[in-house]
């Protein structure tokens, strides 16, 4: 199960790209294509290792004007979806951004 604690990262070998109306994901290593809404483009963005899953959920409530409880368990499903699926990975901490390094 999807730790609320986690932070999921998108992997490398997965390619995105906006198509029309959906998000097209594509893994390179199984040859699989992924079709995503505009929540799940968001999730999907929101993957960036930098994000726990609490926080995710949380920016989610705020920007649909949904409750937390309500998206709670369709952010976790999706994400155990996107881990089965070798999408992402579930990180213990969050990586360092590169925000919150700035060159001078």
């Amino acid at each position: 199960m999807i730790n609320l604690q986690g932070y999921p990262r998108r992997k490398e070998q997965v390619i995105a790209q906006k198509a029309s109306a959906d998000f097209l994901l594509f893994n390179m290593d199984d040859g699989k294509y992924y079709s995503l809404n505009e929540v799940g483009c968001r999730i999907w963005e929101l993957c960036d290792g930098s994000h726990s899953t609490e926080q995710i959920i949380d920016t989610l409530a705020q920007e649909y004007d949904e409750a937390k409880e309500v998206l709670a368990e369709d952010v976790v499903e999706f994400l155990e979806r996107f881990r089965n699926d070798k999408l992402i990975v579930e990180l213990a901490q969050s990586e360092p951004s590169v925000a919150s390094h700035p060159t001078r």
